[in-house]
């Protein structure tokens, strides 16, 4: 685990990946372009290309290796990878929360199946999901209250789903919505799916 005085997302042990190494292979880690809205994806997308090169440690701290290359401004001074790693964290992966949280529900609400396909929106739908998810900071007194609180948030993201549907859907949305049964959202996504 990184050091307790530092709040980074960057916990992955090295042990915990394999010893297979490609150094001096030119690889892509990932095809996300860090900007200021997407910290959290880009994160975890390059976390895993880095730990599956087994460097992470060069991120969590376990071992310095000074930085070379051509660096951006921000974080040019920096000694470490894990250094500039920090500060990319503070600068997008916390800083004001309920402004990120409010634009993703806004993205949410107003998101519309549009020209993608069904697997598109869902998937677009997903990803501000689980970025909202990240953002979350409830502490649950009690299991029974979690479980409620989520199967409602649940059931809203079924609504929030069909009713970004185009209207060629109308048909398997009021299936859906007329059925005596309770379906997840991968059961409603995966009915939505076949129809199309």
């Amino acid at each position: 685990m990184a050091d307790s005085s530092s709040s980074s997302t960057v916990h992955t042990n090295v042990s915990d990946v394999g010893s297979t190494r490609t150094d001096n292979v030119p690889v892509q880690v990932t095809t996300i372009q860090l900007n200021k809205e997407n910290y959290l994806r880009w994160s975890a997308a390059i976390t895993m290309g880095i730990a599956g090169r087994g460097c992470i440690a060069y991120v969590n701290g376990r071992k310095v290796e000074p930085v070379e290359g051509n660096i951006q401004p921000l974080i040019l001074r920096k000694k470490t990878a894990r250094d500039m790693w920090v500060i990319l964290e503070h600068m997008y992966g916390q800083k004001k929360r309920k402004v990120r949280v409010y634009q993703l529900m806004r993205d949410v609400y107003s998101l519309r199946q549009g020209t993608r396909s069904v697997a598109e929106f869902y998937a677009a739908l997903k990803s501000k999901w689980e970025d909202l998810d990240y953002h979350s900071d409830l502490t649950w007194k009690c299991p029974q209250d979690q479980m409620q609180y989520m199967t409602k948030e649940w059931e809203n993201r079924v609504f929030l789903f069909l009713s970004g549907l185009n209207d060629d859907y109308e048909n398997i949305r009021s299936q859906i919505l007329n059925s005596d049964e309770s379906f997840s959202i991968e059961d409603v996504y995966a009915r939505v799916e076949a129809e199309e």
